[in-house]
């Protein structure tokens, strides 16, 4: 007969089982700030760098085609440059300067998300690209973007914006 243990956990629970890791300290909106100029500097070379001969040589100025290839093609360069990165290492070069960076909600600090997470993310943060072939478009793809970075203000406890909410990440600093 095997001895029974005087009583059972009562919510069922592996009393052996490890806890998650604490989450990292989360990282201050002005460090978010700091390297997404310096990620939209460093894109926004890149971008005209790339788009405007493209565009000043192809289509008449102001064209609605030429502001739609423009859109896209500034939509692939956006996102192409957030999700290689973060896929990578959870950083852009922005984050590596200021030592923070992306993480999926309770997985503490690791390397890159997944392709679906850096996905979402980078969806909803630069999908508004897209709208701005369009003046009208372009002011309503503006106010998302702008909710999209406010929302972490009033986010609590996690400090996420939009879209870390979409992909359950987080934005952490990193240890020194």
């Amino acid at each position: 007969m095997t001895a029974e243990p005087p009583y059972q956990n009562q919510y069922g629970q592996n009393p052996y089982e490890a806890a998650p890791p604490p989450l990292p300290e989360l990282a201050f909106w002005w460090e978010r700030l700091l390297a997404r100029l310096i990620d939209g500097i460093i894109l926004g070379v890149v971008v005209r760098i790339i788009i405007t001969p493209i565009i000043t040589g192809l289509f008449p100025a102001a064209s609605f085609l030429g502001l739609l290839v423009s859109a896209i093609l500034g939509f692939v360069i956006y996102g192409a440059y957030e999700y290689f990165q973060i896929t990578r290492d959870g950083q852009t070069l922005g984050k590596k300067l200021l030592k923070i960076r992306i993480t999926t909600v309770g997985a503490g600090v690791q390397g890159g998300l997944d392709s679906e997470t850096a996905l979402k993310r980078t969806a909803v943060l630069w999908g508004p690209q897209l709208l701005t072939f369009n003046a009208l478009l372009t002011f309503i793809g503006g106010i998302f973007s702008l909710v999209n970075v406010l929302s972490q203000f009033w986010d609590k406890p996690l400090r996420q914006c939009l879209h870390d909410k979409v992909a359950n990440t987080v934005v952490v600093r990193m240890p020194h």
